[in-house]
Protein backbone atom coordinates (compact mmCIF):
# COMPACT_ATOMS: atom_id res chain seq x y z
CA UNK A 1 0.00 0.00 0.00
CA UNK A 2 2.50 2.56 1.10
CA UNK A 3 4.88 1.61 -2.81
CA UNK A 4 1.17 2.08 -4.27
CA UNK A 5 0.67 5.98 -2.48
CA UNK A 6 4.27 6.84 -3.18
CA UNK A 7 4.22 6.02 -6.87
CA UNK A 8 0.91 7.64 -7.22
CA UNK A 9 1.92 10.73 -5.44
CA UNK A 10 4.60 11.01 -7.62
CA UNK A 11 2.21 10.67 -10.42
CA UNK A 12 0.37 13.75 -8.84
CA UNK A 13 3.05 16.07 -8.33
CA UNK A 14 4.43 15.31 -12.12
CA UNK A 15 1.40 15.96 -13.53
CA UNK A 16 0.99 19.17 -11.24
CA UNK A 17 4.37 20.14 -12.49
CA UNK A 18 3.35 19.55 -16.17
CA UNK A 19 0.16 21.52 -15.66
CA UNK A 20 2.53 24.37 -14.27
CA UNK A 21 4.07 24.74 -17.26
CA UNK A 22 1.10 24.35 -19.34
CA UNK A 23 -0.33 27.17 -17.81
CA UNK A 24 2.47 29.39 -18.22
CA UNK A 25 3.03 29.17 -21.88
CA UNK A 26 -0.07 28.99 -23.12
CA UNK A 27 -0.29 32.65 -21.06
CA UNK A 28 2.73 33.76 -23.29
CA UNK A 29 1.92 32.34 -26.55
CA UNK A 30 -1.68 34.51 -26.19
CA UNK A 31 -2.05 37.89 -27.85
CA UNK A 32 -1.97 40.79 -25.54
CA UNK A 33 1.00 42.41 -22.85
CA UNK A 34 0.36 42.09 -19.12
CA UNK A 35 1.84 45.74 -19.16
CA UNK A 36 -1.33 47.08 -20.58
CA UNK A 37 -3.24 46.63 -17.68
CA UNK A 38 -1.60 49.29 -15.40
CA UNK A 39 -1.26 51.69 -18.56
CA UNK A 40 -3.98 54.05 -20.96
CA UNK A 41 -4.32 54.14 -23.86
CA UNK A 42 -2.59 57.14 -24.57
CA UNK A 43 0.70 55.79 -22.69
CA UNK A 44 3.99 56.73 -24.14
CA UNK A 45 7.12 54.47 -25.06
CA UNK A 46 8.84 54.93 -21.94
CA UNK A 47 5.44 54.22 -19.34
CA UNK A 48 5.07 50.92 -21.55
CA UNK A 49 8.90 49.68 -21.05
CA UNK A 50 8.43 50.88 -17.11
CA UNK A 51 5.20 48.96 -16.81
CA UNK A 52 7.14 46.10 -18.45
CA UNK A 53 9.68 46.21 -15.99
CA UNK A 54 7.08 46.41 -13.18
CA UNK A 55 5.14 43.64 -14.14
CA UNK A 56 8.47 41.56 -15.39
CA UNK A 57 7.27 41.08 -18.79
CA UNK A 58 10.90 42.68 -20.16
CA UNK A 59 12.54 39.49 -18.92
CA UNK A 60 13.57 36.31 -20.87
CA UNK A 61 10.79 33.48 -20.73
CA UNK A 62 12.90 30.69 -18.66
CA UNK A 63 13.93 33.55 -16.15
CA UNK A 64 10.13 34.53 -15.58
CA UNK A 65 9.01 30.73 -15.64
CA UNK A 66 11.93 29.97 -12.89
CA UNK A 67 10.97 33.27 -10.40
CA UNK A 68 7.35 31.96 -10.28
CA UNK A 69 8.13 28.25 -9.60
CA UNK A 70 10.13 29.43 -7.40
CA UNK A 71 7.17 32.16 -5.91
CA UNK A 72 4.98 29.18 -6.03
CA UNK A 73 7.19 26.79 -3.88
CA UNK A 74 6.90 29.51 -1.82
CA UNK A 75 3.44 29.57 -1.43
CA UNK A 76 3.62 32.94 -2.91
CA UNK A 77 1.34 33.47 -6.05
CA UNK A 78 2.12 36.96 -6.64
CA UNK A 79 0.16 40.28 -6.79
CA UNK A 80 -2.38 41.25 -8.76
CA UNK A 81 -1.67 43.94 -11.68
CA UNK A 82 -4.78 45.56 -11.28
CA UNK A 83 -5.76 45.88 -7.46
CA UNK A 84 -2.17 45.67 -5.83
CA UNK A 85 -3.32 42.96 -3.28
CA UNK A 86 -2.05 39.80 -2.80
CA UNK A 87 -3.28 36.61 -5.26
CA UNK A 88 -3.21 33.58 -2.16
CA UNK A 89 -5.21 35.19 0.28
CA UNK A 90 -7.76 36.53 -2.66
CA UNK A 91 -8.42 33.15 -3.96
CA UNK A 92 -8.45 32.02 -0.22
CA UNK A 93 -11.64 34.36 0.17
CA UNK A 94 -13.07 33.03 -3.36
CA UNK A 95 -13.06 29.69 -2.13
CA UNK A 96 -15.63 30.83 0.58
CA UNK A 97 -18.40 30.71 -2.07
CA UNK A 98 -17.01 28.14 -5.39
CA UNK A 99 -16.31 25.56 -2.13
CA UNK A 100 -19.34 25.56 -0.90
CA UNK A 101 -21.45 25.83 -4.11
CA UNK A 102 -19.27 22.83 -5.38
CA UNK A 103 -19.87 20.40 -2.58
CA UNK A 104 -23.42 20.85 -1.56
CA UNK A 105 -24.44 20.71 -5.29
CA UNK A 106 -22.71 17.47 -5.21
CA UNK A 107 -23.85 15.64 -2.29
CA UNK A 108 -27.32 16.59 -3.74
CA UNK A 109 -26.60 15.55 -7.21
CA UNK A 110 -25.35 12.42 -5.77
CA UNK A 111 -27.75 11.62 -3.76
CA UNK A 112 -30.65 12.30 -6.14
CA UNK A 113 -28.78 10.15 -8.95
CA UNK A 114 -28.24 7.48 -6.70
CA UNK A 115 -31.97 7.05 -6.23
CA UNK A 116 -33.15 7.94 -9.67
CA UNK A 117 -30.49 5.43 -11.33
CA UNK A 118 -31.49 2.58 -8.95
CA UNK A 119 -35.02 3.44 -9.93
CA UNK A 120 -34.59 3.57 -13.54
CA UNK A 121 -33.10 0.61 -14.01
CA UNK A 122 -35.32 -1.82 -11.99
CA UNK A 123 -37.68 -0.51 -14.05
CA UNK A 124 -36.38 0.03 -16.95
CA UNK A 125 -39.41 -1.94 -18.55
CA UNK A 126 -41.79 0.37 -17.49
CA UNK A 127 -43.05 3.87 -18.51
CA UNK A 128 -41.91 5.82 -15.51
CA UNK A 129 -38.68 3.39 -16.13
CA UNK A 130 -38.01 5.10 -19.39
CA UNK A 131 -39.02 8.51 -18.56
CA UNK A 132 -36.35 8.88 -15.78
CA UNK A 133 -33.65 8.07 -18.44
CA UNK A 134 -35.07 9.82 -21.27
CA UNK A 135 -34.84 13.39 -19.24
CA UNK A 136 -31.90 12.42 -17.73
CA UNK A 137 -30.45 12.23 -21.48
CA UNK A 138 -32.48 15.65 -22.14
CA UNK A 139 -30.74 17.15 -19.09
CA UNK A 140 -27.68 16.47 -20.39
CA UNK A 141 -27.71 18.33 -23.80
CA UNK A 142 -29.15 21.60 -22.27
CA UNK A 143 -26.34 23.96 -21.45
CA UNK A 144 -26.35 24.82 -18.24
CA UNK A 145 -26.00 28.59 -18.67
CA UNK A 146 -29.78 28.28 -20.37
CA UNK A 147 -30.59 26.37 -17.09
CA UNK A 148 -29.36 29.22 -15.16
CA UNK A 149 -31.00 31.62 -17.01
CA UNK A 150 -34.25 29.53 -17.10
CA UNK A 151 -34.21 29.11 -13.10
CA UNK A 152 -33.74 33.31 -12.70
CA UNK A 153 -36.32 34.08 -15.24
CA UNK A 154 -39.09 31.77 -13.56
CA UNK A 155 -38.16 32.07 -9.54
CA UNK A 156 -36.16 35.61 -9.43
CA UNK A 157 -37.70 37.95 -12.46
CA UNK A 158 -41.34 36.10 -12.24
CA UNK A 159 -42.17 34.86 -8.97
CA UNK A 160 -39.46 37.25 -6.80
CA UNK A 161 -38.91 34.15 -4.48
CA UNK A 162 -34.97 34.18 -4.50
CA UNK A 163 -32.34 36.66 -5.75
CA UNK A 164 -31.61 36.71 -9.26
CA UNK A 165 -27.47 36.91 -8.39
CA UNK A 166 -25.01 38.28 -6.46
CA UNK A 167 -23.62 37.50 -2.57
CA UNK A 168 -24.14 38.75 1.02
CA UNK A 169 -21.28 41.67 1.39
CA UNK A 170 -20.47 39.81 5.17
CA UNK A 171 -20.02 36.42 2.94
CA UNK A 172 -21.41 33.58 5.60
CA UNK A 173 -21.59 35.82 8.80
CA UNK A 174 -25.76 34.97 8.01
CA UNK A 175 -25.68 31.03 7.08
CA UNK A 176 -29.19 31.33 5.99
CA UNK A 177 -29.30 34.57 3.72
CA UNK A 178 -25.84 33.32 2.27
CA UNK A 179 -27.42 29.40 1.16
CA UNK A 180 -30.48 31.67 0.02
CA UNK A 181 -28.35 33.42 -2.63
CA UNK A 182 -26.77 29.73 -3.42
CA UNK A 183 -29.61 28.38 -3.98
CA UNK A 184 -30.60 28.95 -7.46
CA UNK A 185 -26.84 28.64 -8.70
CA UNK A 186 -26.63 25.52 -6.42
CA UNK A 187 -30.35 24.34 -8.34
CA UNK A 188 -28.26 25.04 -12.05
CA UNK A 189 -26.08 22.34 -10.97
CA UNK A 190 -27.83 19.73 -9.25
CA UNK A 191 -29.73 19.55 -12.66
CA UNK A 192 -26.86 19.01 -15.29
CA UNK A 193 -25.09 17.03 -12.86
CA UNK A 194 -27.81 14.65 -12.01
CA UNK A 195 -28.93 14.05 -14.48
CA UNK A 196 -24.97 13.39 -16.34
CA UNK A 197 -24.78 10.74 -13.09
CA UNK A 198 -27.99 9.26 -13.58
CA UNK A 199 -27.10 7.70 -17.11
CA UNK A 200 -23.83 5.73 -14.83
CA UNK A 201 -26.01 4.50 -12.07
CA UNK A 202 -28.54 2.93 -14.21
CA UNK A 203 -26.11 1.07 -16.42
CA UNK A 204 -24.18 0.04 -13.35
CA UNK A 205 -27.15 -1.39 -11.86
CA UNK A 206 -28.38 -2.79 -14.77
CA UNK A 207 -25.03 -5.05 -15.17
CA UNK A 208 -25.67 -6.39 -12.01
CA UNK A 209 -29.10 -7.12 -11.93
CA UNK A 210 -27.96 -9.51 -15.24
CA UNK A 211 -25.44 -10.65 -13.02
CA UNK A 212 -25.33 -14.25 -12.02
CA UNK A 213 -24.51 -13.87 -8.34
CA UNK A 214 -27.45 -11.96 -8.09
CA UNK A 215 -29.49 -14.42 -9.55
CA UNK A 216 -27.93 -17.07 -7.37
CA UNK A 217 -28.65 -15.17 -4.23
CA UNK A 218 -32.50 -15.21 -5.47
CA UNK A 219 -32.92 -18.35 -6.08
CA UNK A 220 -31.16 -19.29 -2.47
CA UNK A 221 -33.93 -16.70 -0.77
CA UNK A 222 -33.28 -13.54 -0.81
CA UNK A 223 -35.61 -11.00 -2.26
CA UNK A 224 -34.43 -8.72 -5.17
CA UNK A 225 -33.96 -5.99 -2.76
CA UNK A 226 -32.08 -7.91 -0.36
CA UNK A 227 -29.37 -9.62 -3.09
CA UNK A 228 -28.97 -6.17 -4.24
CA UNK A 229 -28.13 -4.19 -0.86
CA UNK A 230 -25.90 -7.49 -0.07
CA UNK A 231 -24.62 -8.08 -2.84
CA UNK A 232 -24.51 -5.62 -5.56
CA UNK A 233 -24.41 -1.99 -3.96
CA UNK A 234 -20.34 -3.04 -4.10
CA UNK A 235 -19.82 -3.85 -7.87
CA UNK A 236 -22.59 -1.08 -8.87
CA UNK A 237 -20.26 1.43 -6.99
CA UNK A 238 -17.17 0.75 -8.11
CA UNK A 239 -17.34 2.34 -11.97
CA UNK A 240 -19.49 4.99 -10.34
CA UNK A 241 -16.85 6.18 -7.88
CA UNK A 242 -14.53 6.88 -10.81
CA UNK A 243 -17.31 9.00 -12.42
CA UNK A 244 -18.23 10.77 -9.08
CA UNK A 245 -14.36 11.95 -9.55
CA UNK A 246 -14.66 13.25 -12.77
CA UNK A 247 -18.17 14.68 -12.44
CA UNK A 248 -16.94 16.26 -8.82
CA UNK A 249 -13.47 17.77 -11.18
CA UNK A 250 -16.32 19.28 -13.96
CA UNK A 251 -18.38 20.78 -11.43
CA UNK A 252 -15.99 23.02 -10.00
CA UNK A 253 -14.49 23.81 -13.13
CA UNK A 254 -18.35 24.40 -14.80
CA UNK A 255 -18.82 26.72 -11.42
CA UNK A 256 -17.02 29.20 -13.54
CA UNK A 257 -19.96 29.78 -15.86
CA UNK A 258 -22.14 29.60 -13.07
CA UNK A 259 -20.85 32.16 -11.06
CA UNK A 260 -20.68 34.29 -13.99
CA UNK A 261 -24.58 33.71 -14.48
CA UNK A 262 -24.95 34.29 -11.19
CA UNK A 263 -22.86 37.44 -10.41
CA UNK A 264 -21.42 35.79 -7.28
CA UNK A 265 -17.47 36.60 -6.05
CA UNK A 266 -16.06 33.28 -6.34
CA UNK A 267 -12.83 32.10 -8.51
CA UNK A 268 -14.86 32.21 -11.51
CA UNK A 269 -15.73 36.04 -11.92
CA UNK A 270 -12.10 36.50 -10.50
CA UNK A 271 -10.95 34.60 -13.57
CA UNK A 272 -13.16 36.38 -16.17
CA UNK A 273 -11.56 39.77 -14.49
CA UNK A 274 -8.50 38.92 -14.24
CA UNK A 275 -8.64 37.48 -18.06
CA UNK A 276 -10.06 40.80 -19.44
CA UNK A 277 -7.22 43.07 -17.87
CA UNK A 278 -4.18 40.44 -18.74
CA UNK A 279 -3.93 40.02 -14.33
CA UNK A 280 -1.42 37.19 -15.14
CA UNK A 281 -0.69 36.53 -11.59
CA UNK A 282 -4.35 36.51 -10.96
CA UNK A 283 -4.76 34.33 -14.00
CA UNK A 284 -1.97 31.93 -12.86
CA UNK A 285 -3.32 31.54 -9.70
CA UNK A 286 -6.70 30.93 -10.31
CA UNK A 287 -5.80 28.37 -12.71
CA UNK A 288 -3.25 26.47 -10.50
CA UNK A 289 -5.33 26.52 -7.50
CA UNK A 290 -7.88 24.79 -9.53
CA UNK A 291 -5.54 22.29 -11.29
CA UNK A 292 -4.29 21.28 -7.43
CA UNK A 293 -7.63 20.49 -6.38
CA UNK A 294 -9.10 18.44 -10.11
CA UNK A 295 -6.07 16.34 -9.52
CA UNK A 296 -6.06 15.82 -5.78
CA UNK A 297 -9.98 14.56 -6.55
CA UNK A 298 -8.84 12.42 -9.07
CA UNK A 299 -6.51 10.83 -7.29
CA UNK A 300 -8.49 10.58 -3.88
CA UNK A 301 -11.35 9.07 -6.54
CA UNK A 302 -8.47 6.41 -7.24
CA UNK A 303 -8.02 5.18 -3.76
CA UNK A 304 -11.44 5.06 -3.11
CA UNK A 305 -11.58 3.00 -5.97
CA UNK A 306 -9.22 0.42 -5.29
CA UNK A 307 -10.32 0.18 -1.22
CA UNK A 308 -14.21 -0.49 -2.53
CA UNK A 309 -12.94 -3.20 -5.42
CA UNK A 310 -11.09 -6.56 -4.05
CA UNK A 311 -9.86 -6.72 -7.54
CA UNK A 312 -8.35 -3.80 -7.87
CA UNK A 313 -6.90 -3.63 -3.76
CA UNK A 314 -4.30 -6.02 -4.50
CA UNK A 315 -2.42 -2.66 -6.18
CA UNK A 316 -2.36 -1.16 -2.21
CA UNK A 317 -0.23 -4.09 -1.10
CA UNK A 318 2.35 -3.89 -3.95
CA UNK A 319 1.10 -6.83 -6.28
CA UNK A 320 -0.14 -6.30 -10.04
CA UNK A 321 -3.88 -5.80 -10.61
Amino acid sequence: MASYLVRRTAFLLLSFAAAMLLIFLLLRVLPGDPANALLSLDATDEQIAAARAQVGSDQPIGTQLLNWVGDVARLDLGTSFTSGTAVLPEIASRLGVTIPLTLISFVISVVLAAALGYYAAVRSHTRLGVAVAAVAQVGIAVPVFWIGILLVWVFALTLRLLPSGGFPREDWADPLDALRSLLLPICTIVIVMTASLVRYVRSAVLDVLDSDYLRNAQALGATPGEAFRRHGVRNASVPVISILGIELASTLLGAVVVESVFTLPGLGSMLTKAIETHDYPSIQGVLLVTTFLVLVIGFAADIVQRVVDPRLRSSLSGAHA
